[in-house]
């Protein structure tokens, strides 16, 4: 479970839940509106070339696809949010770390939730890679 000498979410200097959030941002922005190719960009450096992701409906996903699935989908959902809860460091060792959290994806259309475990990479100049992400449609919590 969460470490306890570290407040929720912490590790060392950096802060996981503030990473989630920050990418989780970058992605609700440039999927809900009309954002510069920046955005997408500053996304796509976040994770590792070797990045995989596992969807809420079970497939395999590598970053290359990710991306371009996601370059097509520039403003597809106006208006999203995405909210980050219930951060959890289940296990931090040297440089890799393993996080859970309930992100809630709402827009016009509706909401979904979904509970995601990542495993992120701390990098020499002390900035988080996405490495593998596994996603669990879940309904909303409580």
């Amino acid at each position: 479970m969460t470490e306890s000498p570290r407040s929720p979410g912490r590790t060392g200097e950096l802060d996981i839940a503030a990473e989630i959030e920050r990418v989780h941002d970058l992605l609700a922005t440039w999927l809900g509106s009309a954002a510069s190719p920046r955005v997408l960009d500053r996304f796509a450096a976040a994770h590792d070339e070797d990045f995989s992701m596992v969807t809420a409906e079970g497939t395999v996903v590598c970053k290359r696809d990710l991306l371009s699935g996601l370059h097509r989908a520039r403003n597809s959902r106006p208006g999203l949010v995405i909210e980050v809860s219930e951060v959890e460091t289940l296990r931090s060792d040297g440089d890799t770390t393993v996080a859970r959290f309930v992100e809630c994806q709402r827009d016009t259309t509706g909401q979904d939730h979904r509970r995601t475990t990542a495993v992120l990479r701390v990098d020499p100049d002390l900035s988080y890679r996405w490495i593998t992400v596994q996603e669990t449609a879940v309904t909303a919590p409580d």
